[in-house]
């Protein structure tokens, strides 16, 4: 019953929210700081890349998870990382010298000795309930972070980092398109000068890559499975901004000319060959490094999926193939590997 009260009085803020925020529209000229930045990272001729989403949690799975990437990483070998976002729970710092980016982050991942491309999640721009995606507030501190921890790569709240010649990834802000509050920035709000802005920096930016390897990586996922479902119909909820077509948007400009979607969000490991709303581009969700909950409630065809089970995925890129493994992380610290995708590259 409490449960059901909270959720009335929620969307009644959320309706009242709504009916007093202006309407914002624009051109993509928005000032949208998205740099570049250059990793040396593994060998011109292969990386390894482990990714990690909604990790944030400071619990016991959150450590579990840790070790088994620590130890997945010294049998096979990892060269970069990528977190997907939900870097803290419930709410993100405010401050880049908050505790909080040495307890989940540099004691957990720093022993990896590499360096990990960040995304934000809802968790980290929350405003007046952890994970209502907001405030960009919590972006600030964690773009600054980057500055005093170079392991933390976040030059922007979007940007692009490239390897070499054999991989470019593109990491993209969801929050502001998918919040369940209208945004505190009216600009930054679905269908405002922001989102313009930031869609049009993707599309221009992925067809311009002569990387070998092309990545889109934000939190919300394009398809999902599990417990918040596909973009533009996240969670049923009851207001259109809620519900994530702004990302579907977001993404659309990146199909076909992606190789793979990755994103968090939902606590599952979840991985899809390219649909008919997204031709030639898989997508993948790894969101159970730090939590775990929801069954499997979608019908979409999955070439791997695993719920209520801690883990991450792993990538194995060389010019001509990108492999995905799922890792499962058991009660006792135990890792299961599934090889769940091979995608190649003609020569």
């Amino acid at each position: 019953m409490w449960n059901d009260v909270r959720r009335a009085m929620g969307v009644l803020l959320v309706g009242s929210l709504v009916a007093c925020a202006p309407a914002v529209t624009g051109s993509a000229d928005a000032g949208l700081n998205a740099p570049r930045v250059t990793l040396e990272a593994g060998r011109p001729e292969r990386l390894r890349l482990v990714v990690m989403g909604d990790q944030g949690t400071g619990t016991d799975i959150q450590r579990r998870v840790a070790q088994g990437m620590a130890a997945v990483c010294a049998a096979q070998g990892c060269d970069l990382g990528a977190a997907l976002g939900d870097n803290f729970y419930p709410a993100g710092p405010r401050e880049a010298t908050s505790p909080l980016f040495r307890e989940r982050f540099e004691a957990l991942y720093g022993p990896l000795g590499i360096p990990f491309v960040m995304v934000l999640g809802n968790h980290d721009e929350s405003w007046l309930w952890g994970g209502d995606g907001a405030d960009p507030r919590g972006a600030a501190a964690q773009v600054a972070y980057s500055r005093l921890n170079p392991q933390w790569v976040m030059p922007g709240r979007q940007y692009q980092a490239s390897v070499g010649g054999l991989l470019d990834l593109f990491v993209v802000d969801t929050a502001p398109l998918a919040a369940y509050l209208p945004s505190v920035q009216p600009q930054e709000r679905p269908g405002g000068p922001w989102d313009a802005a930031q869609r049009a920096w993707l599309a221009r930016s992925v067809a311009q890559s002569v990387a070998r390897w092309r990545l889109v990586l934000g939190h919300h996922p394009l398809y999902s499975n599990g417990k918040h479902g596909d973009a533009g119909a996240y969670d049923n909820l009851p207001f259109a901004f809620q519900r994530g077509g702004a990302v579907r948007e977001l993404y659309k400009v990146a199909c076909t000319q992606a190789d793979l979607l990755l994103s968090g969000h939902d606590h599952a490991l979840q991985v899809f060959a390219p649909q008919p709303g997204c031709p030639g581009t898989w997508t993948a969700v790894s969101g159970a490094a730090g939590e775990v909950g929801g069954s499997r409630r979608g019908t979409r065809p999955a070439a791997f999926e695993v719920y209520g089970q801690p883990g991450f995925l792993w990538l194995d890129i060389t010019p001509e193939t990108l492999t995905i493994r799922a890792y499962t992380v058991g009660e006792g610290g135990a890792v299961t590997m599934t090889e769940t995708a091979r995608l190649t590259k003609r020569p």
